[in-house]
């Protein structure tokens, strides 16, 4: 019998917030003035005539289990789609609404509501969008842009912590080309690996790719904003020539393994 044939479609679901919701990722709470740049959930659904998944990467800096949940449970009730077939993350985009207490920022209900929703609804289109498809993947490092926050430190160069303690031996995000400075206190993985998914005519349908990089920032501290991850997205669809293509080309960049990394070379 032969083989069936693989199919993929790929979707994108708005997820930007009325202005005035809470913006997590920082030590204090700040509140929404201006929408540099969109949220989405970038979806992608893959079958190969046994299998389907569903694949969604949101503009957010982190989300509950609940809400993750909620939201499979929401785009299985519609489609084929399996709950435990469905992988949903957040790309910690330090400029996104609070669904999650975060420091000082205390979760947005309404917002989270309208999250499940959406991100179902990203998957329901893509798996609406379903059509043959040719699939490539690979890799390449890319150093440049990933440093260890965390720095191990001479002697007396780490100040006392807020209770007066002066035990610690690894400081994060010290100062910048400081003669204290001895070694990163842990490494880093500078692959960028992605999956590819064209159709069969060879016309881009989704790109995966995923990186250790922390956020980027840069833009206002009370601004909304999918940080690199959402640069990233515009830039490819922009080098491949198809912003308009119908259905749209998407593109997902999700975060790996960043908590100790930034893009910062405090050597520098």
């Amino acid at each position: 019998m032969p083989r069936a044939a693989l199919k993929a479609g790929a979707a994108t679901s708005n997820i930007t917030p009325p202005l005035g919701v809470s913006i997590n990722g920082s030590m204090r709470n700040r509140v929404a003035e201006h929408v540099h740049d969109e949220l989405h959930a970038r979806c992608i659904v893959l079958d190969d005539g046994q299998t389907r998944l569903g694949i969604a990467v949101c503009d957010s800096c982190m989300i509950p289990g609940a809400i993750h949940d909620a939201a499979k449970h929401l785009a299985h009730g519609h489609v084929q789609l399996p709950m435990d077939n469905i992988l949903t993350s957040a790309t910690h985009t330090h400029s996104a609404p609070a669904t999650a207490g975060v420091f000082q920022t205390d979760p947005d209900e309404e917002y989270g509501e309208f999250l499940i929703e959406r991100i179902a609804d990203g998957l329901r289109r893509a798996a609406h969008n379903l059509a043959p498809a040719r699939v490539a993947w690979g890799s390449v490092d890319v150093p440049s842009e990933v440093f260890n926050r965390r720095w191990r430190m001479k002697p007396g160069a780490i100040p006392a912590d807020p209770f007066g303690r002066t035990s610690d031996q690894v400081r994060m995000n010290p100062p910048r080309a400081s003669e204290d400075l001895l070694e990163p206190a842990g490494p880093t993985d500078p692959e960028a690996s992605f999956l590819s998914l064209q159709s069969a005519a060879g016309a881009p349908i989704a790109l995966l790719a995923n990186y250790s990089l922390h956020y980027v920032g840069g833009t206002g501290g009370n601004h909304i904003s999918a940080d690199y991850f959402g640069a990233f997205a515009h830039r490819l669809v922009r080098l491949w020539g198809v912003e308009d293509q119908d259905p749209p080309a998407v593109v997902a960049m999700s975060n790996g393994t960043s908590g100790d990394i930034n893009n910062i070379d405090f050597r520098a």
